[in-house]
């Protein structure tokens, strides 16, 4: 399959659907809309497929954590007779030479795929020209194409905020999408932003050996996150050497001269903060600013994001948005499955159970945060009667033998017939074990069937058993506790 050439002007009639954007939401819609028989556009402006995610954010960025692992494994976990050193002089790219070669396959899974379903992709800036056409500008900015479908998907992702008063020079100050171009390694990083991105690169950062400041502009950690898990990851980050400061932000940045330069923040607390880098990662703007959404009636709000309802659909019914330009939780899994309930909607296909399903969300830190369902905190704002069962790290052989003694298995359960609705992990692997919880939820499993299901031995799966376990002990426990006295007062 050949991208379409934006040469001279041109008409594209008979699409059912045009998606804006080739990252994971709109690859995904555009094989959906295939699956479904229509025949769909997909009008990317870069030259690769892929989005932020694959060539920009998170394969690069985990790339880079998985080599800070290996350092932390390395030095915190020396074994007797066994010695091993690193360079001092190495760089970011040397860290992440495998970085190329995983994109270069992801780039050609995602093309495979989309020329498998026969899907057009078409190179330019996509922009509204009104609520059925879509302009595609070539280079230049001259509108050299246009497209005509029934249905529209805008998954056209964010970009990071950058505030005028900071000058992001490339030595001292980065975003997160320039931040892996660092001319050196660094000995110190203040990590402005205590979102995911902030709180992964945070991570990444001190288990490579800086010394790291993490300035939360909020008053607690990831506040969407079980507090009780939330409480675990910020000890542990706390651990790795970290020093977070909650409830500030820059007042001034500061550029100091010196060979190699540093920056100096001073913070709206009066704080006073010094480092070789700055990493600023307070929030990320929708790509809408030339879609020409005014002419089909929608109105981003004042972080560029879309407002949609719970079908992905625009306030132009035909026309739908997804990923990151609709905001929370902004992942590629989640994106990727709003692309293909998007489409579905669009073309009238059954709805199935699993629309109506949570989905996992996972936080790449050192350790790894990730969880589905609801927390223990939503649960009780509900007033929902719940037990509570852990699964703790240091008491399971694996997570001794891995080392990461202070992880958490957190299961909740309704109290009435003990089915889970819950599961919240901080810990290794906690991305890749969290889907044994998401199987159970699907399955509507009890803590009867959880702790009946057998587990290889030693793995961190078997703190299924034990956070299964554990919610039965409390849920006889509450059911022995003799009935409460009468309030007389109140009678």
């Amino acid at each position: 399959m050949q991208g379409a050439d934006c040469g001279k002007v041109r008409g594209m009639s008979g699409f059912d659907v045009v998606i804006l954007g080739g990252g994971p939401a709109g690859e995904r819609a555009a094989i959906q809309a295939a699956k479904l028989g229509k025949k769909a556009a997909l009008v990317e402006r870069e030259n690769v497929v892929g989005g932020t995610g694959v060539n920009w954010g998170a394969i690069p960025s985990k790339t880079l954590r998985e080599s800070a692992l290996f350092v932390r494994n390395l030095t915190a976990h020396k074994l007797h007779g066994i010695e091993c050193s690193i360079a001092a002089n190495i760089t970011i790219p040397e860290f992440m030479h495998r970085e190329r070669v995983v994109v270069a396959r992801e780039l050609e899974l995602i093309n495979r795929s989309l020329d498998r379903w026969a899907v057009e992709i078409i190179r330019g800036h996509g922009h509204f020209l009104d609520p059925h056409t879509i302009g595609v500008r070539g280079v230049g900015g001259q509108t050299r194409l246009q497209l005509n479908a029934d249905h529209v998907v805008i998954a056209v992702g964010s970009h990071p905020n950058r505030p005028a008063d900071i000058d992001f020079d490339g030595e001292v100050a980065f975003d997160s999408g320039s931040i892996l171009r660092l001319p050196r390694m660094p000995r110190s990083v203040v990590v402005l932003g205590a979102g995911v991105i902030g709180v992964e690169y945070a991570a990444i950062f001190a288990a490579l050996g800086l010394q790291v400041t993490l300035v939360d502009t909020r008053p607690e950690l990831l506040p969407y996150l079980d507090r009780e898990v939330a409480s675990i990851l910020e000890h542990e980050l706390k651990r790795l050497g970290i020093v977070i400061i909650h409830d500030d932000t820059y007042e001034k940045v500061l550029r100091l001269p010196g060979a190699p330069p540093a920056v100096r923040i001073h913070t709206r607390a009066k704080n006073t903060l010094e480092a070789d880098v700055l990493l600023y990662c307070v929030g990320r703007t929708g790509n809408t600013a030339d879609l020409g959404l005014e002419r089909i009636g929608v109105t981003p709000n004042d972080r560029g994001l879309i407002p949609v309802n719970a079908d992905f659909q625009t306030s132009a019914p035909h026309v739908y948005a997804v990923g990151d330009v609709v905001g929370y939780p902004a992942l590629a899994s989640t994106s990727m499955e709003q692309g293909r309930l998007a489409v579905r909607h669009a073309f009238g296909a059954e709805r199935t159970r699993r629309a109506a399903l949570p989905l996992p969300v996972a936080i790449y830190a050192i350790p790894e945060v990730s969880y589905i369902g609801a927390t223990e905190q939503e649960l009780e704002a509900q007033g929902e009667d719940i037990v509570i069962g852990r699964g703790n790290y240091g008491m399971n052989p694996r997570g001794q033998i891995l080392g990461d003694t202070g992880g958490l298995l957190k299961l909740i359960f309704a109290a009435a017939d003990l089915r889970l609705l819950g599961a919240h992990m901080v810990g290794a692997q906690a991305s890749e074990i969290i889907h044994i919880g998401q199987a159970f939820l699907y399955g509507r499993a009890t803590a009867h069937e959880i702790m009946d299901t057998l587990y290889n031995y030693p793995t961190l799966s078997d703190l299924y058993r034990h956070a299964a376990l554990d919610a039965l002990a409390v849920h006889r426990q509450r059911s022995r506790a003799p009935a409460p006295a009468p309030d007389l007062e109140s009678t």
